[in-house]
């Protein structure tokens, strides 16, 4: 055996102890995989939101984590109102939001007063929450499960990729921008320090092309991303262009494969989605059980006791 596999084998053996919990909360997902990027700014959340909304276009079961505690936007691109918390009920775990399309939505900021509730924890502290969310979630039968980690290498994508037992594979989100290209590595060189296999790169913001005469113009550079996929011996997945629809779709709430699906990110997007799909061993897709929404939950509770408490004692 060689020397990365004995490391994946021991990290495998270690979490199946440590994480008995978080495996058992997603033992019907066939598929895990988590969004990384170097930085923040680079659209990261809008990939990881219309990814999802294109396999669930292709029929698939689809649900969101939303892992960055300090800047959870999902809810706000997918059309989650803060108010709908009150419908995560649960005594022995805590159900997803289902938006209008049929995503599975969780966010720490569904649990937050208000949207404009600034979020001050402290490093141990949000790893411990995490991994709280990642064992309660009751997210059933999902072909798919998306985690948009927050950007850099902290300890909220560390506590992600060392959690998640089985994960299938990180996707890395740049911009064409050299200094994005610079930090994005740094984040790939962690994913492949802790072994997580890396499904390929996606260049966000490409190129723009005019809606007038046509012509393509490549903003911040041409083929940055194309460039470090292959330094790295990663899997190019292709590039998304800068589309002012996209913008206007998530102040919407409405993913732009939904929204705007002739346009050229959206048909950018669901071609990643495609060759995502043959990146991944074939499974047999899951067959969601009909349950009724008060199985195993007391009505009388909105969120799970033990997350609860931990928020309102960080609170006081």
């Amino acid at each position: 055996m060689q020397h990365g596999e004995m490391n994946k084998e021991k990290m495998h053996g270690m979490h199946g102890g440590m994480h008995g919990p978080i495996s058992d909360a997603m033992t019907h997902v066939n598929y895990k995989i988590a969004i990384i990027s170097g930085k923040g700014g680079v659209g990261k959340t809008s990939v990881v939101v219309n990814l999802a909304a294109a396999l669930k276009k292709k029929g698939m079961e689809v649900g969101i984590f939303d892992a960055d505690v300090h800047g959870p936007s999902v809810p706000k691109m997918v059309g989650i109102k803060t108010e709908m918390r009150d419908i995560l009920h649960g005594s022995h775990g805590i159900d997803p939001v289902v938006t209008p399309h049929g995503l599975k939505v969780m966010s720490v900021a569904l649990i937050w007063p208000t949207e404009m509730t600034p979020i001050m924890w402290r490093g141990q502290y949000k790893a411990r929450v995490i991994r709280q969310f990642l064992s309660s979630i009751r997210w059933h039968e999902l072909d798919f499960l998306f985690v948009d980690l927050p950007p850099g290498t902290g300890d909220e994508p560390t506590t992600i990729m060392k959690s998640i037992q089985g994960l299938d594979g990180m996707v890395v989100v740049t911009t064409p921008q050299e200094i994005s290209a610079m930090v994005c590595s740094r984040a790939i060189n962690a994913a492949k320090e802790l072994n997580a296999p890396i499904l390929g790169l996606i260049e966000n913001m490409s190129s723009y092309r005019c809606p007038e005469c046509g012509k393509e113009e490549f903003l911040f550079g041409k083929g940055k991303g194309e460039k470090l996929a292959k330094t790295f011996k990663i899997p190019f997945l292709g590039g998304i262009p800068v589309d002012g629809q996209c913008s206007a779709a998530a102040d919407e709430g409405v993913p732009i494969v939904y929204k705007y699906p002739d346009s050229l990110s959206a048909q950018a997007l669901l071609k990643i989605a495609d060759e995502i799909l043959t990146r991944l061993p074939p499974r047999e897709k899951v067959v969601v059980k009909d349950r009724p929404w008060h199985e195993g939950r007391d009505p009388h509770k909105t969120l799970n006791e033990e997350l609860r408490r931990e928020v309102d004692r960080k609170e006081k």
